[in-house]
């Protein structure tokens, strides 16, 4: 029987996590009025933490967002896979591989990287793609939390869990995960990835 090992809110990382978001709201809140970047980019950014986290749901729904704001799935992925150390000369591309970056290493970004945000975007801009990042990233490990606890009911082995958060996950997110998991069994859409 295999693993369930991906990343999940543990004791370490729930309060930070959950603070990031909460201090981002604001600046959520005027995202949703008045943008500062584009749906495109705010989908790349966040397609770009959840190609790291693998979060099934998030793949599932932000794919389908990328592709109604128009976003180039297959460029996205070339440029996801380059895994270059040359800093990307376009702004967007220097968002989209600062977002990987975060989620690479777990919320402590070098400080180059975020030089190279802080250089290519204004700081309204940068506060905006920094709380998409933050939402995403909650987001991510919600998702798999609940997707552990869903292993662990199969009786699936579930590594760096921990039962009563994932009890907590699955109350608090469980209705728009659920609700992403109809959405992707009508007809005419493509199915959610199976655990």
């Amino acid at each position: 029987m295999s693993t369930f090992h991906k990343r999940v809110l543990t004791p370490r990382n729930l309060p930070g996590v959950t603070l990031a978001v909460a201090r981002s709201l604001p600046t959520l809140a005027r995202a949703a009025r008045d943008p500062a970047v584009s749906g495109q980019l705010r989908e790349q950014v966040m397609l770009a933490v959840t190609s790291v986290n693998d979060c099934r749901y998030c793949s599932w729904a932000h794919t389908g967002m990328a592709l109604a704001e128009g976003v180039d799935l297959e460029a996205l992925q070339k440029l996801l896979d380059s895994n270059s150390d040359q800093a990307p000369d376009d702004r967007t591309a220097r968002a989209i591989l600062f977002a990987q970056h975060f989620a690479d290493t777990e919320r402590q970004p070098d400080p180059a990287a975020r030089q190279q945000l802080e250089e290519a975007f204004s700081e309204r801009e940068r506060d905006e793609i920094l709380a998409y990042i933050h939402a995403i990233y909650l987001a991510n490990l919600s998702g798999n939390t609940v997707d552990a606890l869903l292993a662990r009911v199969r009786g699936q082995e579930v590594d760096g869990s921990y039962l009563p958060i994932e009890l907590a996950a699955a109350v608090i997110a469980g209705a728009p995960l659920y609700a992403i998991r109809r959405a992707s069994r009508r007809p005419g859409q493509p199915e959610l990835e199976a655990l």
